[in-house]
């Protein structure tokens, strides 16, 4: 080829690239807009969020094969509920609440997260006792005198404390059946240095909640419907409470599926909402990272247990109530049942199943990736020394 040509050539190229380069920035987006559910959900395909509904079809046969203890099942991908079935309609369907158990304790922690960003809370060093000055606490020592708000938020209190067998009297039953839960804690004997030894302990999580009390004046829920309910737009939600009239920390707040997912999305999203921060997203990294625990694979952040295996964090509760935080695949998975068998199946139904159904990392409709700044600085490069080139052999 003559090298006027071959020129010519590459001057086309030089062009085709930068005209690739200024294409509009929204092309090149890595994350769809998203939709906030504030006022209620927007659905979409699976293949439009990048998942095959042929593969969550079977997922959702295969939970149904399980038994009718599973209630419900909600995968919401790029802020769109995908797919959503309520297995025992006759008991619960889209508008009903359901007790979340220990999923209370996440929320709590979010809660007071919030407390510290609105200045209620100087930060999670602070003192467990400095938290309590009118109480009298039984049993005082250095180690209880050492005990932080962030041992308290990683079940690393150090309190002398049983809850491992729900069939058998212990100190969860003992705090409920007690005049005054916060106090029960507060007096319990040191068993561990604080911070050493992670123990799941639901007084913790009282605490917690009684913490939001004496710090705001305001009970837990009055606390969350003005900052954390409301601004998600939750309504429907029922929490029982201590005998002071505390909702309790660690149990018993009542939300729709619907609402659980909700919570689960501000969190995928860093703690923001419609370009509303409710959260730090500081809060919402410390939640979702922490040391091992005795459990394998697993460890535990503020009142959120990590799957280091999966590369997920989820919210746990009795009987099966989960919300799946799946940050890698911007998806949130919710289940609630009424299942005494444990939380393997679920991990099963999310690891070996709902992850095997993405096919596509962005959704079908926006399908872009990021350009490698470096092959952009080539390109950019050689058109701009491809059009050097042409000028001086024009001369």
């Amino acid at each position: 080829m003559h090298s006027r040509g071959v020129i010519n050539s590459t001057v086309s190229f030089a062009i085709l690239a930068i005209l690739v380069l200024t294409i509009p920035s929204g092309v090149q987006s890595s994350r769809p807009v998203q939709v906030w559910p504030t006022s209620g959900w927007a659905t979409s395909t699976p293949e439009e969020q990048g998942m095959s509904s042929t593969a969550l079809a079977d997922v959702y046969d295969q939970v149904r094969n399980a038994g009718e203890h599973i209630r419900s099942l909600i995968v919401v991908r790029h802020g769109f509920i995908v797919a959503e079935e309520y297995f025992t309609p006759q008991l619960y369907d889209v508008n009903d609440t359901h007790i979340l158990y220990s999923v209370t304790k996440s929320i709590v922690s979010c809660l007071i997260g919030i407390a510290i960003d609105k200045g209620f809370i100087d930060n999670t060093s602070q003192r467990l006792i400095d938290f309590f000055p009118d109480r009298t606490i039984a049993n005082m020592s250095v180690w209880k005198e050492q005990i932080t708000l962030e041992n308290v938020l990683m079940m690393r209190s150090g309190f002398q404390w049983n809850e491992d067998n729900y069939y058998e009297y212990n100190d969860f039953f003992a705090m409920r059946d007690s005049d005054d839960w916060a106090q029960y804690v507060l007096d319990r004997p040191m068993a561990y240095e604080p911070g050493s030894v992670f123990y799941y302990n639901s007084g913790n999580s009282h605490l917690l909640a009684t913490i939001i009390n004496v710090t705001t004046g305001m009970s837990p829920l009055a606390f969350a419907d003005e900052y954390l309910f409301g601004p998600l737009g939750i309504t429907q939600r029922f929490w029982s409470t201590d005998p002071q009239g505390i909702n309790f920390g660690g149990s018993n707040l009542a939300l729709t599926p619907r609402d659980m997912a909700k919570f689960g999305l501000l969190y995928l999203n860093n703690g923001t909402w419609d370009d509303q921060q409710i959260v730090s997203s500081e809060w919402v990294a410390s939640s979702s990272q922490g040391p091992a625990t005795p459990y394998t694979m697993i460890s535990y952040g503020y009142q959120w247990w990590i799957d280091d295996y999966h590369n997920w964090y989820s919210a746990r509760g009795y009987d099966g109530q989960f919300i799946y935080v799946i940050s890698e695949h911007d998806m949130v998975v919710v289940f609630t049942s009424d299942n005494e068998d444990g939380p393997n199946e679920y991990d099963w139904f999310v690891g070996s199943g709902i992850l095997d159904a993405i096919t596509n990392i962005y959704p079908e409709s926006t399908q872009s990736y990021p350009l490698n700044p470096w092959i952009v600085g080539g390109i950019a490069a050689f058109g701009i020394a491809a059009i050097v080139l042409l000028i001086r052999f024009r001369r």
